[in-house]
């Protein structure tokens, strides 16, 4: 996979982003990594039945910190994988068939900035709940390897390498010590803009039959995916001596 120079752009303007926001949220802060799992789905507009793409993903975070103030300010930049499966019947040699799962994976880095809000400050696991913003970049995809399907399957050219959407979630936090913490996560990500529109194609040649062209409707992918995700928070606090 080559790294463009997009990618790197949008990578390190999302640690600077990171960065940046400790210096405005305050001088104590808390940070670590996010690691789990996640279902993704997509949202064809005209093959309605996809079956789920199972898949991990990773972030990297940065909240803000008060003690005994139950809202905070968060970012975080992580690397998801978004995608689908399609059961397809393929035909060998003859009369000879077979069925096979297809994953269409969507490699993406993104960005989200929100608020979080603690719901009970004198439980031991205390609730929460976050809503945030997310603008995410496709690293890569795996459309490549079906190529030979096209226009049956998406093309490559025709995937938006931007795309944007929101998150909302809520979860359980644990403090450990004073200086390191836990949290189970659970949130969702719907997506607002595509990740892949196709317009409408006329004469397409049908690769197994010359002789029968057809029409494709407008086709358009939207991503969703719930995650699960295990978080190790490390608390930064800076306490001023007068």
């Amino acid at each position: 996979m080559q790294v463009t120079h997009q990618i790197k752009t949008f990578i390190l303007f999302s640690f600077c982003f990171l960065f940046l926001l400790t210096d405005g949220i305050g001088q104590s802060f808390v940070f670590g990594p996010k690691i789990g799992g996640s279902l993704a789905f997509q949202r064809w507009d005209n093959y309605p039945n996809r079956g789920a793409f199972i898949s991990y993903n990773g972030a990297f975070f940065i909240e803000s910190y008060e003690e005994n103030e139950p809202s905070s300010l968060y970012a975080e930049v992580g690397y998801h994988r978004r995608g689908s499966t399609e059961l397809r019947t393929f035909q060998t040699t003859g009369t000879s068939f077979f069925r096979a799962r297809q994953a269409y994976v969507f490699n993406n880095v993104n960005l989200i900035a929100g608020a979080k809000r603690i719901i009970n400050m004198n439980k031991n696991a205390k609730p929460y709940y976050i809503l945030g913003l997310r603008a995410e970049y496709t690293v890569s995809t795996n459309l490549d390897q079906y190529s030979q399907f096209v226009p049956w399957t998406p093309a490559i050219e025709l995937v938006n390498n931007f795309n944007y959407g929101f998150t909302v979630g809520g979860g359980f936090q644990y403090d450990f010590s004073e200086f390191v913490g836990g949290a189970i996560e659970i949130s969702i990500h719907p997506d607002i803009s595509l990740q892949y529109d196709q317009p409408p194609l006329n004469n397409v040649i049908n690769p197994w039959d010359f002789g029968s062209p057809r029409s494709l409707p407008q086709q358009r992918i939207r991503n969703i995916s719930l995650e699960v995700t295990a978080v190790l928070r490390l608390k930064r606090i800076v306490e001023f001596i007068k």
